[in-house]
């Protein structure tokens, strides 16, 4: 799958801490993440799914973890999450992340959902409904959630 056309869209789930939305592949998206305050970028695709644009390494402190998608023939596990989370905290300890995946819809929703449900209380349904809100494209599937719940029961 190419780059996402069209606009850019950072959403903050969390001001100042935590930002949202598809893979950043061109200048213009590096440009807007350091004019929101960016510090670390935290990927969950794989490098063949959206190669990171020139300058990504050198301009945040960057962190991959591939978290499988809808299309990848299996869905994440607990474990999966977990080290998605490991991640965003050590960037999160240096500044403002922004989490992406290819178009935001899944992964990256579902990871930032943990971290709500971690770092903030919520409850799954609280964190989910509030991602809505503030991120309409959320759209995490009950599989996806299904890793979410067997991280939080363990």
């Amino acid at each position: 799958m190419g780059p996402i056309t069209g606009r850019f869209r950072l959403t903050w789930v969390l001001r100042e801490e935590l930002a949202i939305g598809p893979g950043p592949w061109a200048d213009r998206h590096l440009l807007r993440l350091q004019q929101e305050g960016i510090r670390g970028v935290l990927s969950l695709c794989a490098w063949e799914e959206l190669p990171p644009p020139a300058g990504l390494r050198e301009q945040f402190h960057t962190r991959r973890v591939v978290l499988p998608d809808h299309r990848a023939g299996r869905w994440p596990r607990p474990e999966d999450l977990e080290q998605a989370l490991a991640a965003l905290a050590d960037l999160a300890a240096l500044g403002p992340v922004f989490v992406h995946c290819v178009a935001a819809r899944e992964r990256s929703p579902l990871v930032c959902l943990a971290w709500l449900m971690r770092h903030r209380g919520l409850s799954l349904q609280q964190g989910l409904d509030y991602l809505l809100q503030v991120h309409p494209g959320t759209s995490p599937l009950p599989q996806q959630l299904q890793a979410l719940t067997g991280l939080f029961e363990a």
